[in-house]
């Protein structure tokens, strides 16, 4: 099996060492050879992605770029019937999305979005066996990102949210500059969630109410802490790891049709 990625900066990076601890023949694609040069050269590399996937035989790629590029670069791929995933934000406009999943079927392959955060030990492992009423979550970071962070931090907790329980509405988005403030309903419950760049202190915590107390989800940490002082420790297993080992496994539009439903939520908002 031969795999690639497109981008080879910072998350790109992430994905090659994970692809070499793996032993997986992969072939890197970027359009600055200075950042190409600074990987061993038994990776194939290439400036050009249409040289790239012309000339080997890669059966999924991987896109860590900035978001406006993702689906262009994606349609060259999945042309040729190779399974595709885009890292997150994976578009701004939900239309686009929409043609790119409907161009993969066409094509016999498929196309995900990158969801990370779901093979956390605080997603994985999570029991909730009582109904959650809200959720306050916070996803407040030190460092900086490609886009303001309603369009890249919160797409975390939005998926995560839809994951657990199913589709939202967002109700309102405040800009306070570096920090966002979003608020919404799923079908059985509400939730606040805070977002930010460059923040005083990191703080990646949700406080799911129930009637036996908060269930808190330390993703900082990646624990679970139950109400009864029951604490789910980090459990080992590497979440970029297990996120590529399940898409070359068994890749799925799931991803695809989440992420289509939290840009139709965004796009209702100007920011």
């Amino acid at each position: 099996m031969k795999i690639g990625i497109v981008g080879t900066g910072n998350m790109g990076s992430k994905y090659i060492k994970k692809f070499d601890l793996l032993g997986l023949d992969a072939v890197l694609i970027d359009l600055d050879s200075k950042k190409l040069a600074e990987y061993p050269d038994k990776f194939s590399k290439y400036t050009d992605i249409d040289e790239a996937v012309k000339k080997e035989d890669i059966s999924h790629l991987f896109i860590a770029t900035d978001p406006r590029s993702h689906i262009p670069l994606a349609k060259k791929a999945l042309e040729r019937g190779i399974n595709v995933m885009v890292e997150k934000p994976p578009s701004i406009d939900p239309s686009e999305l929409e043609e790119a999943v409907d161009f993969a079927e066409k094509k016999g392959a498929v196309l995900s979005v990158s969801e990370i955060e779901l093979r956390a030990n605080t997603v994985r492992n999570l029991e909730i066996d009582t109904d959650v009423s809200d959720i306050r979550a916070y996803r407040l970071n030190l460092g900086r990102g490609y886009i303001n962070p309603f369009f890249d931090l919160a797409w975390h907790d939005l998926y995560i949210m839809s994951y657990l329980f199913g589709d939202f509405t967002i109700k309102k988005v405040k800009d306070k500059g570096d920090i966002f403030e979003v608020e919404g309903e799923t079908k059985n419950n509400s939730f606040f969630l805070q977002v930010a760049w460059s923040h005083e202190f990191l703080r990646r915590e949700w406080l799911l109410k129930t009637e036996k107390g908060d269930i808190t989800l330390n993703f900082a940490e990646d624990k679970i802490i139950y109400p009864d002082g029951t604490v789910k420790d980090k459990d080992g297993v590497d979440k970029l790891e297990l996120m590529i080992k399940q898409f070359l496994k068994e890749p799925s539009f799931e991803s695809s049709f989440r992420a289509i439903n939290i840009l139709k939520e965004f796009s209702k908002f100007t920011v």
